[in-house]
């Protein structure tokens, strides 16, 4: 399952929520516009991230494991091959190392 998607979805939820409650949802509502960019967790650092989370209803116990998986390098080479990260992108904190098929290829033949 796509974690990204789940994060949006659980702050619909939250937002919804604090509504209903007429409790201050502010954040969320900042939130909801980071979260259109799918690639937000790769360009802030690690406890803002876990500030969003948190703010989402992930629980402390999760924060790691969750974190993790939103900034994996699969993730990463996702977004990359779907056009969503370009390679040379200075706002992007959290890289991963690039590979052309061909220096992969070269290395193999020798």
């Amino acid at each position: 399952m796509d974690e990204f998607k789940v994060i949006d979805v659980m702050n619909e939820s939250m937002l919804k929520l604090l509504k209903d409650k007429n409790a201050n949802y502010d954040e969320n509502l900042k939130i909801r516009k980071y979260l259109e960019d799918e690639t937000i967790f790769f360009k802030i650092n690690k406890l803002d991230a876990y500030k969003i989370l948190e703010k989402v209803g992930v629980k402390k116990e999760s924060l790691e494991n969750v974190y993790k998986k939103l900034t994996s390098p699969n993730t990463f080479y996702d977004l990359l091959n779907r056009g969503k990260i370009k390679a040379n992108d200075d706002n992007i904190i959290i890289k991963y190392d690039l590979y052309s098929s061909d220096d992969l290829f070269k290395k193999r033949n020798k």
